[in-house]
């Protein structure tokens, strides 16, 4: 990794793009060209393809015929053949291919162009990552120390999938760091790896909604026990919606932050030691069964237990840093209308009373404390306590 940033120190005492703004902007062009380049290939491969389909009686090895077409001092060999050839569906092929790679040869020569006006990129390894790299970086180049790194790393929007093959590119001038992923050799691109992040939410919510209709149509012909399954994923469903509206705006922020960076340099010490606080707390909120109920946020209906109908009107306003303590304890005397505390009811249900928590009773019935068994299942959750007398 070393040599990569002696590389990219030399580009840019050259002068490369010194520019942030136009330093993304080449690095996002060569990345469309070389995604291009990558479809143009493949555009050749279907094109064998689609030719030893109709032709079964005269294969083409593709490998070797690919390989012919991109290199270019094999151009002259496939001249004759399409010169020599009769077969019109064949010489169509062979032209189609020489006319693809000379669509190549320009492509490679505008990535090369584009190369020279940018420093060199760091191509990721197993093991890294996006963090890491622009942290040492900014250390080992610029001779920043470690707090003034990150101090500008936590300035900049960072790839949190990395692929082996993707490839980074860093420039840091004026206090700003600019940097951008593109797909190198790796399998995938970055966009990419996000939109499958992504859709493996949308999954996930997709069947959960589908269990839940399965349960609807079941529920006229079978026990009120799958009644119960039904609900309590209706209720899970409520809180991942309420989890998806808290990561949209969680990733609203993060790029008001990146648009910000550029003229916002510094970042107090404390902002950053809240947002960590955040990704290591539970936020819940306490009250009795009975006003949950009243507020019409928990439904208790004649058969089966009381689930969660709403969050709408709940403010998850207290919270504990998982990092000092698992711990929670309530006090009787914060809820005048119970005599004591005798129940807890913990939502959502799929937290289970025994493997991520236990709840312990003080004998006066005055106070309760409950320990957070698992403290990763509630880091950044939200979670509704109800007590009973």
């Amino acid at each position: 990794m070393r040599g990569i940033f002696v590389l990219l120190t030399m580009a840019l005492v050259m002068g490369c793009a010194t520019e942030p703004a136009t330093f993304e902007e080449l690095v996002e062009r060569l990345d469309a060209t070389e995604q291009e380049i990558r479809a143009k290939q493949e555009e050749i491969q279907t094109t064998i393809a689609t030719f030893n389909e109709s032709n079964p009686d005269r294969q083409v090895d593709a490998e070797s015929l690919t390989n012919m077409a991109l290199n270019p001092d094999h151009e002259a060999v496939l001249n004759e053949m399409l010169a020599s050839e009769s077969d019109v569906s064949y010489r169509g092929l062979v032209q189609e291919i020489i006319d693809t790679r000379g669509e190549v040869a320009e492509l490679q020569q505008q990535m090369q162009d584009l190369r020279d006006d940018l420093p060199a990129p760091y191509t990721v390894q197993r093991g890294d990552s996006h963090i890491q790299v622009a942290l040492q970086y900014l250390m080992e180049n610029h001779g920043l120390s470690t707090a003034e790194a990150r101090d500008v790393v936590e300035q900049t929007a960072l790839v949190e999938d990395l692929n082996v093959g993707n490839q980074i590119w860093l420039l840091y001038t004026d206090g700003i760091l600019g940097t951008y992923v593109t797909q190198g050799t790796a399998d995938m691109s970055p966009g990419r790896a996000q939109r499958i992040a992504r859709a493996r939410i949308n999954r996930t919510i997709a069947t959960l909604t589908d269990e839940r209709d399965a349960a609807e149509a079941r529920a006229a012909f079978i026990a009120d026990s799958l009644g119960q399954v039904k609900d309590m994923l209706e209720e899970r469903i409520v809180f991942l919606r309420s989890e998806e509206e808290r990561l949209n705006g969680q990733i609203a922020m993060l790029t008001d932050a990146r648009d910000e960076a550029l003229a916002q340099r510094d970042m107090e010490e404390q902002a950053k030691l809240a947002a960590e606080m955040k990704l290591n707390s539970i936020f819940y909120a306490v009250n009795t069964m009975d006003h949950w109920k009243d507020s019409m946020v928990i439904k208790d209906p004649f058969f089966g237990g009381p689930r969660v109908e709403s969050l709408s009107g709940v403010d998850f306003a207290q919270s504990q840093d998982l990092r000092e303590g698992t711990v929670l304890t309530i006090e009787r005397s914060a809820f005048p209308s119970l005599d004591s505390i005798k129940k807890v009811d913990v939502f959502p249900r799929t937290f289970r009373d025994g493997q991520d928590y236990v709840v312990a009773f003080h004998p006066s019935g005055d106070r309760v404390s409950i320990e957070l068994l698992v403290p990763d299942n509630f880091a950044g959750q939200n979670v509704l306590f109800a007590l009973r007398d």
